[in-house]
């Protein structure tokens, strides 16, 4: 149960500066990044990943970026509890910082999908990954079928973010928003990232170039999730419960959604299929995770961690160098890898004065003195 929110209650305040702490926001308004928040707070498998490690890679000395999906994700990760999402993006502009709030829409059937593969292994079959892969493709479709209903799709932009909603998506802009008591929120569409570079700039009022992060098909179930993809074919009836989504008629046009739903037309099976019923999910559900062994918690998949010590801004800026010259991001910044290719860049332009006498101990005093040189 959350704490009503209070900013002239001392103890809701005190609380409230613990999750910033255990979040790793800073309150010293000195930093410019200190003073810019974004939350990344969208559902789970929408491309934010991919927005959140862009804008550190651009923008890391001007923006803190914090990625949530939910109150779950508080839990689990921060040890945080009775504090929402929503608390903690006001609670930041209490302190009187910058605050953007931003979501993502994804088209239901790939979204669905990604969720299902997220975690197909930990949670859905309980295997490890290398046994999985050698599974019939057919099992894995009809247990995707079966809980398809149950892979959600939220909104938070229209249901959690307590904001006005426009009345139609800016398909000009390719964005809505809405302010709130000074708090910007913003909903942008993944099928629009090639063009992500110029929505942030109205955005954020900064370039972003874009580094594609934590796809499915670079993961090490990316075999099998090509192959489900090549065979899979949607029963009429979960197609049917796709044509009537709510959230694609509002964030599609006509026409997009058209065709997007021709799309999958082709890939339509006329035969429909029997999903878990409510009841049927919830035992799944409960004995999925009874029988869990093997943990869904990834704390190091971004590009970006956002770390600013001179290794991983040397780094960063190595990499937003290869994005703005069209090339794409293969590996992570690596705060140790970094910092010891930094030493290593840094001592080949520090002189070495070693004098040279038969003294060999007196010689690595003064190779340490040096190296010392370089760490500062």
């Amino acid at each position: 149960m959350t704490t009503k929110q209070d900013f002239t209650n001392e103890e809701y305040l005190n609380k409230m500066k613990h999750a910033n702490e255990s979040l790793g926001i800073s309150d010293d308004f000195t930093s410019e990044k200190n003073k810019n928040i974004i939350f990344v707070y969208t559902p789970p498998k929408v491309g934010s990943t991919t927005l959140v490690s862009s804008i550190r890679i651009n923008a890391c000395g001007k923006f803190t970026v914090l990625h949530l999906h939910n109150e779950i994700m508080l839990k689990v990760l921060y040890k945080i509890t009775d504090v929402t999402v929503l608390d903690i993006i006001k609670y930041n502009k209490f302190l009187g910082k910058n605050v953007y709030v931003i979501d993502i829409y994804r088209s239901p059937i790939e979204q669905k999908l990604s969720t299902f593969f997220e975690n197909i292994h930990s949670f859905h079959f309980n295997v490890p990954i290398e046994i999985l892969n050698t599974f019939e493709i057919e099992k894995i479709i009809k247990r995707f079928n079966q809980v398809f209903p149950y892979l959600l799709t939220n909104d938070n932009f229209r249901t959690k973010y307590n904001v006005p909603v426009p009345e139609t998506f800016d398909f000009n802009k390719k964005f809505i928003s809405s302010e709130v008591d000074g708090i910007k929120y913003f909903k942008i569409r993944l099928k629009d990232s090639d063009e992500w570079r110029n929505i942030l700039k109205n955005v954020l009022g900064v370039e972003i170039y874009i580094a594609n992060d934590y796809e499915t098909n670079k993961k090490p179930v990316n075999k099998l999730f090509s192959t489900f993809k090549q065979c899979y074919k949607i029963p009429i009836n979960l197609f049917e419960s796709i044509k009537n989504d709510d959230n694609l008629k509002y964030y599609y046009s006509d026409e997009e959604r058209k065709q997007y739903l021709n799309s999958w037309i082709v890939k339509n099976d006329k035969t429909p299929v029997l999903t878990f019923t409510p009841e049927e999910y919830v035992f799944y559900s409960d004995i999925s995770l009874d029988n869990r062994h093997i943990s869904e918690i990834q704390l190091d998949h971004y590009i970006d961690l956002g770390c600013l010590c001179m290794g991983c801004c040397r780094k960063r800026g190595l990499l937003l160098f290869k994005l703005q010259k069209g090339g794409q991001i293969t590996e992570k910044i690596n705060h140790y890898d970094a910092g010891a290719d930094y030493l290593k860049a840094k001592a080949k332009r520090v002189p070495v004065y070693l004098k040279v006498n038969n003294n060999n101990s007196r010689n690595v005093e003064i190779l340490k003195s040096n190296f010392m040189k370089v760490l500062r």
